[in-house]
């Protein structure tokens, strides 16, 4: 599984977006229940409706399998907070790709409130957290936490794929 995916994140880099596509779809008929194939090819659809919709093949509706994904990711993995963290912020950063914008920004919130209260001493959850509850990006305990998580950010996302890339630059303060 490991190496099948590292060659999905291979194409990825290379901007083989079709072919990544293909190997996602591939891998989760292999292995439907397997959270971590499931959350790399989750936020590739994600990333891929915000970045390079136009480049794919006419035959794939992005945002009908981003949707179908969600809801099999709900039924199989809702009780992990790596899940809800990772839908919470998806969610939270694109809520019309989803649905109703007020009521789809509110499940965001309650998910990454989740993931935090699941998983108390992750650093990078609570920084998220903090950060949907504020407009202030100069807040006194966003900034302290976002500079403790730093480390954790380094350790947490430094493989390879469209995910670990996004959150090791996005994240960073």
């Amino acid at each position: 599984m490991k190496e099948k995916l590292t060659e999905i994140f291979d194409l990825e880099a290379e901007g083989k977006y079709n072919e990544a596509y293909n190997g996602y779809q591939k891998l989760t008929l292999k292995k439907p229940d397997d959270f971590q194939i499931w959350k790399f090819y989750y936020f590739f659809l994600w990333s891929m409706l915000e970045d390079v919709n136009q480049q794919f093949n006419k035959k794939i509706d992005l945002n009908k399998e981003l949707k179908k994904q969600l809801q099999i990711g709900v039924k199989k993995f809702s009780s992990l907070s790596e899940f809800n963290f990772i839908v919470g912020y998806t969610i939270s950063i694109f809520p019309y790709e989803f649905g109703d914008y007020k009521e789809i920004e509110k499940k965001s919130k309650k998910m990454l409130k989740i993931a935090t209260e699941s998983n108390p001493d992750n650093l990078i959850y609570k920084m998220v957290f903090l950060g949907s509850q504020t407009d202030n990006v100069n807040d006194k305990e966003y900034v302290e936490i976002g500079k403790k998580a730093q480390e954790s950010i380094n350790t947490e996302y430094r493989g390879n794929g469209l995910l670990n890339e996004y959150f090791k630059q996005v994240l960073k303060r």
